[in-house]
């Protein structure tokens, strides 16, 4: 006896049993008890989501010896007929085939006769969308006013190419693409019954591939039996798909945080020399990083249609990034997706990507900076050593005039010097505060005004806390700091308490853990807002990187002059700082 393949075998034989279809099979049934049931319906929706089984399904119930009946007996010689194939009463024309005004015409006069064994005709086309313009009209008087006992299924992938004359004539139901976790069950089903040994993981490989069709995810299965004898294993299914491994992903995220351009390009180098198809590895990094930025916004994965255990790791994965930093990483990604079906060379252009991906995390230290210098003015406030003022913004100095002509331009610079200086330093003003300021050539100059800033609050009074209480109460800083942002959290468990001086607590990170220790600068406030409340006293926090040999630290504070520079040259020129 000749095989039946899966995509046949397990095709369904009820309404009930039709996958992820409820809003549909509940309708149609609901119309068969009410007696409601139209005269043309149009099924809608992707490749193997069951349009033409539910059509089939309909036929059966309308027909069966018991019915009309919401739930057909399938064991009835109508019933079998319908499921074999062999009845008189229900036509299955390809539009694809028939798509000309003959074809409609000759229907149009077979319309008429009544149903032989049945008690309604049903004529179901599939891919109607393929008719021709004239078979349309054609069908148009049919459709508006059919014999009462014609009912027209019609069953599409592209309803937008469908006229609206015929769409205004029908019923429209709108099949959805079905979901990887509920093709994954009925994997399962069918691999027990099969008697295979299958792996979750693989089965969720051949779902995703399926893109929510349930005929090609049983055709997939079939295949992939057929390559392993020994059960179906994540390897297996990647070679005979020809799917890029997750951890390709993952290791490329590695070398992203890890600032590692060198090892990225080895990612790439390693597909093209494999042979993968590099629109898929394309496809699957858009798929990698909207993970990423779901986890990183939600905090977990538990609406995505993965396994327990990707779910973990994009998790893990997403705590290393700021929310910021993956969308414009996904914007990247987007602009390759579109460039790569489009260039005669797509590995450039993906190892052009990867680089700009490795390089994107560093055009945010910019925050770091300015998180240092806050930093480094709290702790001299808390000193006495710094004033509720600070030096207003120092202007440029100007470009320097060719000496043709300085002389030509001295009396008018010197008049308007004058004018100036009388305009800041009024004589009724001055007579009662000390005298102004002299230059070298004896002239007065204004003083600058003085830009007030908001006053730092001051630490708490009493004893800073003790550092050995700090060091027993590290961990749970660190669930209080995850209970307030997950992300935070995850990064302040790789440092620890390294030394106490006075309130200020010095955190110490190991060798390629900057960015983690740079992630924590710049959300300092919460984590001492948090540290407040578990040391029961006010401490500023610092962070620290050590290399392995403990020999050279790098103390990631600056002085307040440079970090006055930065900002403004910054300001005066709109740039962002590239490391």
């Amino acid at each position: 006896m000749s095989y039946t393949v899966m995509a046949r075998k397990r095709r369904p034989q009820a309404f009930e049993t039709v996958v992820a279809q409820n809003h549909v099979t509940t309708t149609l049934q609901n119309a068969i008890r009410l007696g409601r049931v139209a005269q043309s319906y149009l099924f809608s929706g992707p490749r193997g989501t069951g349009k033409t089984t539910t059509a089939r399904l309909l036929a059966m119930a309308l027909n069966c010896e018991q019915g009309p009946t919401a739930e057909p007996c399938g064991e009835c010689a109508s019933c079998v007929a319908i499921r074999q194939g062999n009845s008189m009463d229900v036509l299955e024309i390809d539009g694809a085939s028939n798509r000309g005004i003959d074809e409609i015409r000759q229907l149009r006069e077979e319309v008429g006769y009544a149903a032989s064994q049945g008690k309604r005709r049903v004529y179901i086309i599939d891919e109607v969308h393929m008719l021709t313009t004239e078979a349309f009209n054609a069908l148009l008087k049919t459709l508006e006013e059919p014999p009462a006992h014609v009912v027209f299924v019609f069953a599409t992938t592209e309803a937008h190419k469908v006229p609206e004359t015929i769409l205004s004539r029908c019923q429209r139901y709108n099949f959805r693409r079905i979901p990887p976790v509920a093709i994954v069950e009925e994997l399962k089903m069918a691999v027990d019954e099969e008697g295979v040994i299958a792996e979750e993981s693989a089965l969720f490989l051949i779902a995703r591939k399926a893109d929510g069709g349930m005929r090609d995810a049983l055709s997939l299965l079939d295949q992939v039996i057929a390559f392993s004898d020994a059960g179906i294993t994540e390897d297996a299914v990647q070679n005979l798909l020809g799917l890029i491994p997750r951890d390709v992903y993952f290791g490329l995220t590695q070398a992203i945080v890890e600032r590692d351009g060198a090892r990225a390009l080895e990612i790439v180098d390693e597909l093209a020399r494999e042979g993968s198809d590099l629109g898929e590895f394309v496809a699957g990094l858009m798929a990698h990083f909207r993970h990423l930025l779901i986890a990183c916004a939600a905090g977990d994965l538990t609406d995505e249609n993965l396994p327990e255990a990707d779910r973990a790791q994009y998790a893990e994965g997403a705590a290393q990034f700021e929310e910021a930093d993956l969308v414009r990483m996904f914007n990247a990604v987007g602009e390759l997706e579109t460039q790569v079906s489009r260039v005669s060379e797509p590995r450039f252009w993906i190892e052009l990507t990867v680089m700009k991906l490795v390089q994107m995390t560093s055009s945010v230290d910019l925050q770091v900076l300015i998180s240092r210098l806050e930093q480094l003015e709290r702790g001299l406030k808390s000193q006495g050593k710094v004033s509720g003022r600070v030096p207003a913004e120092r202007p440029l100095p100007p470009r320097p005039k060719p000496v043709s002509q300085q002389k030509t331009t001295s009396s008018r610079s010197d008049t308007r010097a004058r004018e100036d200086s009388a305009k800041l330093s009024p004589p009724t003003t001055a007579s009662k505060t000390s005298p102004p300021q002299q230059q070298g050539n004896g002239r007065p100059v204004a003083e600058q005004p003085q830009e007030e800033i908001p006053p730092v609050p001051e630490v708490s009074s009493g004893d800073p806390p003790d550092f050995s209480v700090i060091k027993n109460k590290w961990e749970q800083l660190v669930q209080k700091v995850k209970e307030k942002k997950m992300s935070l959290g995850t990064f302040l468990a790789e440092g620890h308490p390294q030394s106490m001086d006075g309130r200020h607590l010095v955190v110490a990170f190991q060798k390629h853990r900057e960015f983690h220790a740079s992630h924590v600068r710049r959300s300092r406030a919460l984590v001492e807002e948090v540290a407040c409340n578990v040391f029961e006293g006010t401490v500023t926090i610092s962070c620290e990187v050590i290399y392995d040999d403990n020999k050279e630290q790098i103390v990631e504070e600056k002085r307040a002059e440079e970090d006055e520079r930065v900002q403004m040259v910054m300001q005066v020129f709109s740039g962002e700082v590239i490391r």
